[in-house]
C-alpha cells in the first residue's frame, strides 16, 4: 500500500474547502478604500475614453499630405496657425499648409489627420521645418480607443490592483460594489508558546506561526483577528474556539495530529463537526477541516514551514472564496529543476525554491531548492520566492527536469 494510500489529495481537500465556504455580503465602498477588494459588480463603462481625439506627443499637428516627401535633408516647411493645449479647445480649424503647436493630451483641432514630434522638426514657433513624412493618423489617440458606453471593463470577483481603479477613476465610478473583508480568527495552540514579546524560558517557543498566518490573512484580503494562545486543554480551547467563533473563519495552528495532547479535533466535534484530517502532502499531513458554531474552520499543522505552506494551499483560496474572488489560487508556472529533488513516495511534495533567470537555450526559467528542507526550518522560506509542486508518484526529480512552481510574490 502506498504512503498515501486513505488520505485526500490535495486537490480533493481544497474542493471540499471550498464547497462548504459561501461568499459573504457585499458593500458599497469609495474608491479610495477599494484596492484589494473583490468586486461584487461587473464594471461597466459609461463613457467614451478617450471623450476626443487627442495627441499622443508634444509636436505638431498636421494634414499628413503637407508633410509629404519631408526628410532631414529636405524639410517641408509650414506656417505655425496656433496651439492646442490640453484642458481647451484649439479653437479653429487647420487649413491646408499649415500646422499648430499640440501637448501630449491635447484635442486634435479639426482638419488636422497626424501629429508630428517636436524631435522630427526645428520646434519652430511661427514657421516649423518638418523633417519627416507622417501618415494620416500618426501619434494621434483616437475617441473610444479604449472604452466605450456599454463595455464590460472589470468582471465581478476580480480583486482590484492599481490599475483597476484607475480605470473606474476614468469612467467616474466613485464607489464600487464589493465582498465585505471577511474576519479571520488567528489561534494558535500548545502549551509551550509565548508571545514574541516574552522571552522563551526553559522548553518554550515564540509563537511565530500567529505572526505569520495573521500577515498571510491580510495578503489574502482579510481582517485578522488574533484570539491568542489556547493552551493545550479541552477548556481552554473550547473558551477559545467560541471567541473565535464570532468571526467568518477560524484559522487555528498546532493541536491537530494524534498525541496525547492534541485536542483540537475532539473540541471541534464538540462544537460542531470534523469533516477530514489527513492529506497525502508534505508538509503538513495532518489537516483539521471542519465547522465551530456553524463558522468554517480550518486547522492547520504547528510546525512553521507546514502551517505556512498549508495556509498557503487551503486557508488563503478560503479566504478569497469568502470574498467571492474567482480566481482562488496563484497561477502555476514550469520551470526547470537546476538540481536533483527527493521526496516520499505517495505524497504530493511542496519544497520551497528559488526561480532564476532564463539560461540561453531554455525557455524555462531555472529552480533551485533554499536548502535544507525539514518543517521546521523557517528559513527555508524566508529564502523562497516559490513553492515546487511535486507530484505524488515517484521518489526523486532529476536534475533538468520540468516542474511546477507556485509563485510566492
Amino acid at each position: 500500500m502506498s504512503v498515501g494510500a486513505g488520505m485526500l489529495t490535495v486537490a480533493q481537500a481544497q474542493q471540499r474547502i471550498l464547497e462548504s465556504i459561501t461568499p459573504l455580503r457585499t458593500e458599497r465602498v469609495a474608491l479610495s478604500e477599494a484596492l484589494g477588494r473583490v468586486l461584487a459588480e461587473t464594471v461597466v463603462s459609461r463613457r467614451t475614453l478617450p471623450p476626443f481625439d487627442n495627441s499622443g506627443m508634444d509636436g505638431y499637428a498636421v494634414r499628413h499630405h503637407d508633410t509629404r516627401g519631408a526628410t532631414v535633408e529636405s524639410p517641408v516647411v509650414l506656417d505655425v496657425a496656433g496651439e492646442s493645449r490640453a484642458g481647451m479647445a484649439p479653437g479653429r480649424r487647420l487649413r491646408s499648409g499649415t500646422a499648430m503647436r499640440i501637448m501630449t493630451g491635447a484635442p486634435v483641432p479639426e482638419g488636422a489627420d497626424a501629429v508630428v514630434r517636436y524631435e522630427d522638426t526645428d520646434s519652430g514657433r511661427e514657421r516649423v521645418r518638418i523633417q519627416v513624412e507622417v501618415r494620416s493618423g500618426t501619434n494621434i489617440r483616437r475617441a473610444g480607443e479604449d472604452m466605450n458606453p456599454g463595455d464590460a471593463i472589470l468582471d465581478a470577483g476580480r480583486r482590484l490592483r492599481p490599475a483597476d481603479l484607475a480605470a473606474c477613476a476614468a469612467l467616474g465610478n466613485a464607489w464600487l460594489e464589493v465582498r465585505r473583508r471577511p474576519r479571520v480568527a488567528v489561534v494558535s495552540t500548545g502549551d509551550e508558546l509565548v508571545e514574541p514579546d516574552r522571552e522563551p524560558g526553559p522548553g518554550q517557543i515564540v509563537d511565530s506561526n500567529a505572526v505569520a498566518i495573521a500577515a498571510a490573512v491580510r495578503e489574502a484580503g482579510g481582517d485578522p483577528v488574533r484570539i491568542g494562545i489556547a493552551r493545550d486543554a479541552v477548556a481552554d480551547l473550547t473558551r477559545a474556539f467560541t471567541e473565535a467563533s464570532r468571526c467568518d473563519l477560524i484559522v487555528s495552528s498546532a493541536g491537530v495530529s494524534m498525541g496525547d495532547h492534541d485536542h483540537v479535533r475532539d473540541v471541534v466535534d464538540a462544537m460542531g463537526r470534523m469533516g477530514f484530517w489527513r492529506v497525502a502532502m508534505r508538509p503538513g499531513k495532518p489537516l483539521a477541516v471542519g465547522v465551530v458554531n456553524n463558522v468554517p474552520f480550518i486547522g492547520l499543522p504547528g510546525n512553521p514551514v507546514s502551517s505556512q505552506v498549508t495556509f498557503e494551499l487551503f486557508a488563503r483560496p478560503a479566504v478569497l472564496q469568502l470574498q467571492g474572488a474567482t480566481e482562488l489560487q496563484r497561477r502555476r508556472t514550469a520551470a526547470r529543476a537546476l538540481e536533483v529533488m527527493e521526496k516520499p513516495e505517495g505524497l504530493e511534495t511542496f519544497h520551497r525554491g528559488i526561480l532564476h533567470a532564463h539560461r540561453r537555450g531554455d525557455d524555462l526559467p531555472g529552480v533551485s531548492l533554499t536548502g535544507p528542507q525539514g518543517s521546521g526550518i523557517m528559513r527555508s522560506l524566508v529564502l523562497a520566492d516559490c513553492l515546487i509542486a511535486l507530484p505524488a508518484e515517484g521518489e526523486r526529480v532529476e536534475k533538468g527536469a520540468v516542474v511546477e512552481v507556485i509563485p510566492l510574490a
